[in-house]
């Protein structure tokens, strides 16, 4: 369930709200919002990002964990909105 569950959140952000970016993460993480809006300010909504800390799976496939959060661009979104 949490692939297609991913999909459709990803989807319904991309259609309904169109965010420069957008953050996922666990409710139990702890973030500095000052430090990711920093970040994120340097960052263009228009170009990929998909950043976070990776972990890796099988020899070619690295991802990202909701437990450590990442963000994805406006870009990402709407390109994996529309995979």
């Amino acid at each position: 369930m949490g692939v297609p569950r991913l999909e459709y959140v990803i989807r319904t952000i991309s259609r309904d709200v169109d965010p420069d970016f957008a953050f996922f993460v666990n409710d139990h993480t702890f973030v500095l919002p000052n430090n990711l809006c920093k970040y994120l300010r340097e960052q263009d909504s228009s170009k990929d990002l998909y950043s976070g800390h990776a972990l890796k799976g099988k020899p070619d496939t690295a991802f990202n964990s909701g437990a450590a959060g990442y963000v994805l661009s406006r870009k990402t979104i709407t390109d994996l909105s529309e995979y």
